[in-house]
């Protein structure tokens, strides 16, 4: 079987002395960070030892005990790969369930809440804002320039303890010269990119056509993490990338309202939304500063700033529209369209940090869930709001791609349990309780 590991169990002597490093314990607890919510330890961060609970680790001769209350699991496992093992054991111990109090509850439905609230006004504000048939505001990559330009001010201000009544300066090493430029930088770009396209896609194709490519990303993110060596290639994915990918063949086909230039745009924000994916978990996994969307919009958001006032000046002469358009005709109407600007940074900013608090106190899998009902409420509304034409080709588009993005999320609840489960095979107590 090669690595499959060797686990037997062992009576516990309650007289001998537990012998155990907390510093080792810190380290195996921090090798989930950049593995993302989903697959993280359920429970991390509470009851992992527990007060009658004798621990003895000896990475040297490749021998670990942990002992349950009144047995010792001992694995054979190669050098270096304990503390990924402390890492991913449940922290269910005889068979007691994780207690969620309904203030979780709450907590948890009030992120959800919050996130599709800041998401869903995001995509009406852009689409109202610069839509042809709405306010008309032909200045995408500008307006995208704001926004990362307000979130470095904000961030900037939180990071230096300047609010120290609403946000805690995060602890840790900062970010390395060498690092910003070889791992920041290449991830600004890709994020700068994102948002300059499928904002200027607002200006050509009606939201709901928007939001059902958009929903093409996950076949980019399964590519590039084939290409970085994040996700191994399986028949299962190449199944899900098929089925997603004819959903959007089939949107499109049956768009009443088809412009290639818009498609084109917002098919290149999901194809660098891939890559983007892929380089924000290889920052994460290798950067300690970057845990926090804070920090993240503070080093990545000047990068992002210059590179779309650099497209703006290249693309929309903004100087022009501003000295022309009725936007900006007087001093009091040209404020107003300023702020209708800085408004959707704002948004920008709360969707990001509700997103991340989702995140860190569920999972992925549930951002991936709500993410998939934000987009069916998202076309229902624009249906409502702006009369958007769905034919049956583009209904049955959608229903195919929602149904691979929903075997895509199974498929990585699997893989997160197998991860837990398969890897260790732990034999039952002798209450007939496994520890999984």
């Amino acid at each position: 079987m090669g690595d499959v590991d060797v686990i037997s169990l062992q009576p516990l002597n309650h007289n001998k002395e537990d012998n155990f490093n907390a510093s080792q314990l810190s380290t195996a607890r921090s090798t989930s960070v950049g593995r993302g919510s989903g697959d993280s330890v359920k429970g991390a961060g509470s009851g992992l030892i527990s007060s009658n609970l004798g621990i003895n680790l000896s990475t040297s001769n490749t021998l670990t005990t942990i002992p349950p209350n009144d047995s010792v699991i001992t694995i054979d496992r190669p050098n270096n790969t304990v503390s990924n093992f402390l890492s991913e054991l449940d922290t269910k111990s005889n068979g007691e369930s994780l207690n969620i109090s309904w203030e979780d509850i709450f907590k948890n439905l009030s992120y959800i809440l919050a996130w599709y609230f800041f998401s869903t006004a995001l995509s009406f504000y852009n689409k109202n804002l610069m839509g042809k048939e709405n306010f008309n505001l032909n200045l995408p990559l500008l307006i995208s320039a704001m926004h990362t330009g307000m979130h470095f001010i904000i961030t900037s201000i939180l990071m230096n303890g300047y609010c120290s009544c609403i946000f805690k300066k995060p602890e840790g090493k900062s970010v390395s010269v060498r690092s910003y430029f070889t791992r920041v930088v290449p991830c600004a770009i890709a994020s700068a990119l994102e948002i300059c396209m499928a904002n200027a896609s607002f200006v050509f194709i009606t939201l709901s056509f928007y939001t059902m490519i958009k929903s093409s990303t996950p076949i980019w993110v399964l590519v590039f993490a084939f290409i970085f060596g994040l996700e191994q290639p399986r028949l299962i994915l190449i199944f899900i990338i098929s089925i997603i990918s004819f959903g959007v063949i089939l949107t499109v086909a049956g768009e009443t309202k088809f412009n290639l230039t818009g498609f084109l745009l917002v098919l290149g924000a999901a194809i660098v939304s891939g890559l983007r994916w892929s380089l924000t978990q290889m920052l994460l996994q290798k950067e300690e500063g970057m845990n926090n969307p804070v920090a993240t919009l503070y080093y990545v958001s000047p990068i992002m700033f210059i590179l779309m006032i650099i497209l703006s000046l290249i693309f929309e002469n903004p100087l022009f529209i501003f000295r022309t358009s009725k936007h900006f005709e007087d001093v009091n109407t040209g404020i107003e369209t300023f702020l209708l600007m800085f408004l959707g940074g704002f948004l920008a900013f709360c969707m990001t940090i509700a997103e991340f608090a989702l995140i860190k106190n569920t999972s992925t899998v549930t951002l991936s869930v709500a993410g998939i009902s934000k987009e069916i409420l998202v076309i229902s509304l624009s249906v409502l709001i702006y009369h958007d034409v769905l034919t049956p080709i583009n209904l049955l588009g959608l229903v195919i791609s929602i149904f691979g993005i929903a075997g895509y999320n199974y498929y990585k609840i699997r893989k997160t349990s197998e991860d837990k489960k398969g890897r260790y095979h732990v034999l039952p107590s002798h209450k007939n309780e496994s520890l999984d």
